[in-house]
């Protein structure tokens, strides 16, 4: 499967144009909103970029290491994506906030994710393995695949709206499309490995996921967050990119073992924000009566 052209080629250029779907959703005004939320943009920043990457590595060794706590510390440094703004508006919680965040975190993780995983994968899975993430061809393919596509959809939107309204809806299928293929790739071409993996992979996955929306709720409450916000920051903490750490799992790395977390990951945290959202609902409904 690995070398399938689809992964090796197809997944980076599929990510490309999801990103630029990023960027037809964003403007210049969603930056100006850091001057204007400085507190929720910071909190919910340094817990998405420091606290839920070092929840990754605890848990990651509370079950023992190996390839499989790697993959749960890609799975922790992913940013949001588009994915967690839709979800924030369901919740009813502050979509403003969420927008700012997601491009924070997807901008800033360009640098963080191979940071991150320069000290995940040596010690999880060893000096002398042949898993290794080269920081600087990362750091360009993360430029490449993320920072230039975002920046294109923003040019677009900017000077042809029109074109950004009648594109964005169908690039968004196109995500769930490409998440779903891939998801399917990996089932079938490892189906003999499939099952072991997976009963590998759930627990310290559910861990992760509960760990960080109670990271997000607790963190925005302690910081003297509303509770609008703190569960707006508790959104994006549970919410992942899953395409973009597939990108690298398969792309960059060519392992399919590492990509189980995430792929896991990128199931369940649907389950978790759904009770999220609920939760915000019952929130907005409290506090309009």
């Amino acid at each position: 499967m690995l070398g399938n052209t689809y992964i090796t080629i197809g997944l980076p250029v599929s990510l490309f144009i999801i990103m630029i779907g990023m960027g037809l959703s964003l403007t210049v005004d969603d930056f100006r909103r850091i001057r204007e939320q400085p507190k929720g943009v910071i909190v919910g920043t340094v817990l998405q970029l420091v606290g839920v990457p070092l929840l990754g590595f605890a848990i990651g060794g509370l079950f023992g290491g190996g390839v499989m706590a790697a993959g749960l510390v890609l799975s922790a440094v992913m940013p949001g994506g588009t994915t967690s703004n839709v979800l924030t508006y369901l919740a009813k919680a502050n979509l403003a906030l969420s927008i700012t965040l997601t491009v924070l975190a997807s901008l800033l993780t360009v640098l963080t994710i191979p940071f991150y995983m320069a000290y995940a994968l040596p010690m999880f899975v060893g000096e002398g393995a042949q898993l290794e993430l080269p920081f600087l061809q990362t750091l360009i393919t993360m430029m490449v695949i993320v920072i230039i596509p975002v920046c294109i959809g923003m040019f677009i939107r900017a000077k042809k709206p029109e074109l950004s309204q009648k594109f964005e809806p169908a690039i968004n299928k196109f995500a769930v499309f490409v998440l779903v293929a891939i998801i399917a790739l990996i089932a079938i071409s490892e189906s003999d490995n499939m099952p072991g993996w997976f009963a590998q992979a759930w627990m310290p996955v559910v861990a992760l996921n509960f760990a960080a929306v109670a990271l997000g709720l607790l963190g925005g409450k302690i910081s003297g967050l509303n509770a609008r916000d703190s569960l707006t920051v508790s959104i994006e903490m549970c919410v992942k990119n899953s395409t973009l750490g597939l990108t690298i799992a398969l792309s960059l790395l060519q392992n399919a073992e590492i990509a189980v977390p995430v792929v896991v990951y990128g199931l369940l945290m649907y389950v978790t924000v759904a009770a999220l959202c609920w939760y915000g609902r019952r929130l907005d409904a409290n506090s309009k009566s």
